[in-house]
């Protein structure tokens, strides 16, 4: 199978010692990789960089090789499909950081190039930022491209949407039934809250009935019904005829399932607000696979407050 790589370059007049630290220290991570509005900041153990935002803890990244002051190589969670290595060399009395994405070869084949192109924009960006960070400038991009950067973002001509993937120590059957039945979407998705289904075919409902009045809320319609392998619902159109849409993609791998979710319909979005919407929302939905995961598995949910 062929690899494909996104890889981006760029020197940096500072000595590698000092770069080093801005790409491994949580605290100077954040400063130049996490967008200010959203508010948010990075912790580190040992091997896992996670981000804290709204009194969570997010995995986002382990931390797979450190070889000080030269070689960092990670994995984005909870996936651990794509992988980002950062070089750094010496240079001109400066520092070359050079970072290469792999691992889009495993990605389903149609999602490929739409999550190539939109991570090496990113980190051109990115990079950027680095560079304005170490020289205490401004930002150039302060609206941050996290989402892109570790792979979890779809761009295409048409469409934006956010992609996550996790892989689930089950059969295709049961992850089926965690992302279709009701009952199993309550306890990963909305412990406490009930969801009807009133039938599993194009045209179903799912929904939230208001206790008080009956009323259908947070209603989905289901656009594609094919088991176990993929299942496609749509929320009802906002006033201006928008509406966003979930895929939910099956696939047999090692002897359990890979389960990818795609959240598509940014593109109706305003530009300025699509930004902070994909950002926030790539890791809300990197949280609910997580959560399907240990619904399947039967372990404690990493976000038991659902979402």
């Amino acid at each position: 199978m062929e690899q494909l790589t996104v890889e981006r370059s760029i020197w940096i007049n500072s000595p590698r010692e000092r770069v080093w630290q801005a790409m491994t220290d949580p605290a100077d991570l954040a400063q130049w990789l996490l967008p200010p509005a959203l508010g948010a900041e990075m912790k580190r153990t040992d091997d896992t960089i996670f981000v804290s935002m709204g009194g969570m803890e997010i995995p986002l990244a382990v931390l797979e090789t450190l070889e000080a002051p030269q070689l960092v190589r990670s994995c984005g969670l909870p996936d651990r499909v794509i992988a980002i290595t950062y070089r750094l060399a010496e240079e001109n009395a400066g520092t070359r950081v050079t970072v290469t994405m792999s691992g889009f070869e495993m990605l389903p084949a149609d999602a490929r190039q739409d999550r190539i192109a939109p991570s090496g924009a990113a980190w051109e960006k990115a990079l950027e930022n680095l560079k304005a960070h170490l020289s205490s400038a401004s930002l150039p991009f302060p609206e941050g491209y996290v989402a892109a950067l570790f792979g979890f973002r779809r761009e295409s001509e048409k469409s934006f949407a956010v992609e996550r993937s996790i892989w689930i120590a089950a059969p295709q059957e049961r992850v089926w039934r965690a992302v279709t039945d009701p009952v199993q979407i309550e306890k990963w998705f909305s412990p406490g809250m009930s969801w009807t289904l009133t039938a599993l075919k194009v045209g179903g409902r799912l929904f939230i009935p208001d206790p008080e009045t009956g009323e259908e809320t947070n209603v989905q319609v289901i656009q594609l019904v094919e088991p176990p392998r993929r299942f496609i619902i749509q929320a009802l159109p906002t006033s201006s005829g928008t509406s966003d849409s979930t895929t939910y993609l099956l696939q047999e791998e090692q002897n359990g399932t890979r389960l990818t979710v795609t959240h598509a319909g940014y593109e109706f979005m305003p530009e300025d607000g699509r930004w902070s919407a994909m950002e926030q929302n790539a890791f809300g939905f990197g949280m609910m696979v997580e959560n399907i995961r240990a619904c399947v598995e039967g372990t404690a949910l990493p976000t038991p407050g659902g979402f």
